[in-house]
């Protein structure tokens, strides 16, 4: 199988997928006076504004309102600033793929590494805010790393997906961009689910990041609920998201060259 073939090839070349991890932080911080310090002042930042303007609105439905805010903002910053920095990431390193035999996968796979390295430091400020909150901590927690790997690898799915096809189609980015901010209304990132409408829940709920954000708060605070179904079910749309990019990839991989 050609995900195989490609995994192995990822594993023969982890050290540069470890340079380019560190390249990607280097740049996204790059001549700025706070540096990684961003990576935790960030989701703070988000939380002191969306909480002072949402949270005399919601209080009344979402206990605990503060641990429920963070914990979408940090799971939300880790998806949408990975997919779209991916989506551009094979174009903006036409010049090293065009002159330098390596698996094309790993520039959209380091962009992914890179933000997880910041997901794992923004836990920091999260869990600061946990026991600020004096929201009892989720007697799941073992389970957050594996719901990060699976984030991880849904994100990468996602990420292979789009990054090869913006090589054929650049569009693509200025549309991604619209479709992000369109899946953070559809996210339950600052907003309880309860609030929506009966008749346009299915929309939020057939969001799949809907299900990976319910589990991230389920294995950080108490007063989500966690499920072991749930975590199944994630587990087969995180393969099912890397099988149907992986294929994508493998289908165009051998015109992507031609095309940067």
């Amino acid at each position: 199988m050609a995900i195989l073939r490609d995994t192995t090839s990822i594993i023969h070349y982890s050290d540069l997928l470890k340079n380019l991890i560190i390249r990607d932080i280097k740049v996204r911080y790059k001549r700025s006076v706070l540096g990684f310090v961003w990576v935790m002042l960030n989701p703070l930042l988000m939380m002191f504004i969306l909480n002072l303007v949402f949270s005399e609105l919601f209080k009344s439905s979402t206990k605990n309102y503060t641990a429920y805010l963070i914990t979408g903002i940090v799971f939300w910053n880790f998806y949408a600033q990975s997919t779209s920095i991916a989506v551009s990431s094979l174009v903006s390193n036409a010049n090293l793929i065009k002159k330098i035999f390596l698996p094309i996968s790993l520039f959209p796979l380091s962009v992914v590494c890179s933000a997880m390295v910041n997901l794992v430091f923004s836990l920091i400020p999260l869990f600061f805010i946990i026991l600020l909150s004096k929201a009892d901590i989720s007697p799941y927690l073992f389970m957050l790393p594996v719901v990060i790997l699976l984030s991880v690898v849904f994100v990468y799915g996602v990420s292979l997906a789009i990054s090869t096809l913006m090589v054929f189609f650049h569009d693509l980015r200025q549309i991604y961009e619209v479709l992000v901010f369109a899946l953070m209304y559809m996210t339950p990132v600052f907003y309880p689910i309860d609030i929506v409408p009966e008749k346009y829940r299915f929309i939020v709920d057939l969001n799949p990041l809907t299900q990976y954000i319910n589990l991230f708060r389920g294995t950080i605070y108490d007063e989500v609920g966690f499920s072991f179904e749930n975590c199944l079910y994630l587990f087969l749309i995180s393969f099912t998201a890397l099988l149907l990019g992986n294929l994508i990839y493998s289908r165009l991989r051998g015109r992507i060259v031609y095309e940067l």
